[in-house]
Order: structure tokens, then sequence, then C-alpha cells
């Protein structure tokens, strides 16, 4: 039997910092051996400059350019799972990028668990001397009508980090982005 050639063979991990994109994005990639990209830490290895730095810098603009450059190049790659930025979907032509090249979850957290998660917010220039309560219920104000633009929602509050990758392989299963056997010994 003939294996059919999929287009749309990537994970991509949406929401705000915090929600466990980058944790779940590596676990994700060691239960199916694929490759892990963090298009955060993408455009520090590409700029040789923190992402604060690169705030300084070039301003949230300059970032969200080098944002969609590193989209741009994912969506050129196969089998890969990649968590995004927080701010990534605010671009549409970003969100189209990775909707086309892979299945898009959101994973949905609320104010007081990022928060609790984030902290203070070390390294996060949205955070910078703010309430991180008030500012993650600011930054969902404005951006959850893109998070919710993703194939998947998918709550996280009451899951552990393994739980969310479960959810994950199971429903891209469903959707035909996994085989049945992709990461079945591992999980």
């Amino acid at each position: 039997m003939q294996k059919l050639e999929r287009i749309r063979n990537n994970i991509v991990l949406v929401g705000p910092m915090g929600c466990g994109k980058t944790t779940v994005g590596k676990l994700l990639a060691r239960i199916l051996n694929w490759e892990f990209i963090d298009t955060d830490q993408r455009i520090v290895e590409q700029t040789g400059l923190e992402i604060p730095m690169i705030f300084q810098e070039k301003g949230e603009q300059g970032f969200r350019q080098l944002e969609k450059e590193v989209i741009s190049e994912c969506s050129q790659m196969h089998q890969v799972v990649i968590a995004t930025g927080g701010g990534i979907v605010i671009d549409q032509e970003n969100r189209r990028v990775l909707k086309e090249n892979g299945l898009v979850y959101y994973l949905k957290t609320s104010p007081s668990i990022l928060s609790q998660r984030v902290g203070c917010g070390k390294g996060r220039p949205l955070l910078y001397g703010k309430d991180p309560q008030t500012v993650f219920k600011q930054i969902l104000k404005e951006r959850e009508d893109f998070y919710q633009q993703a194939d998947v929602i998918l709550e996280t509050d009451e899951l552990t980090q393994q739980q969310v990758a479960e959810e994950i392989i199971m429903e891209s299963r469903r959707r035909g982005i996994l085989s049945l056997d992709d990461g079945f010994e591992r999980l």
C-alpha cells in the first residue's frame, strides 16, 4: 500500500508566553522523533541577540519581521514541531503560512495559571515592571481571536505537559497528520 504524501505534516503550537509551547514542543519532538524549532530561539541564534535586546534595538516591529522570516523558513520543513512566539499570530500572513504547513494547536491557558508559570517574566519584554496577571488579561484580550483561529484549541489548565502532548498526538492521528504508529511506542 502506497503512503500518501502529507501536505500539512508539521505540528505548530501557539498561545501566550507561559502556556507551555516550548516544553510541550520538546516533549512532542522527542516522542515523535521529529525536529523541534522554537521560533524565538531560532531568532536568537540567527541574530546573536537575546529577545529583550532585539526589542530594545529594533523595537517590536523589527522583532515581528524576524518572526515572519523564521516562519517562512519553517514552512519549507517537514515533520517538525514548531513552538511559536506568543505574538506570532498577530500577523495574518503568519497565521496563513502556519496553517498551510501544519496542524495548529492553541494551548489555551488562563491568566492566573500563566502568571503563576511566568512570574515576573525575566527575559520577557512585555512583562517588565508590570503585574503579570493584568498583562496576561490584556494580551489575551488583544490576541484571543487570533489564537482561536487554530485548528485545535486545547485547554491546558488542568493537564500535565505529558497529557497535553498525548492529546496533541491523539488529535493529530485523528486528523491524519500522524499515522497510528507515530510515537506510539514512546507514549
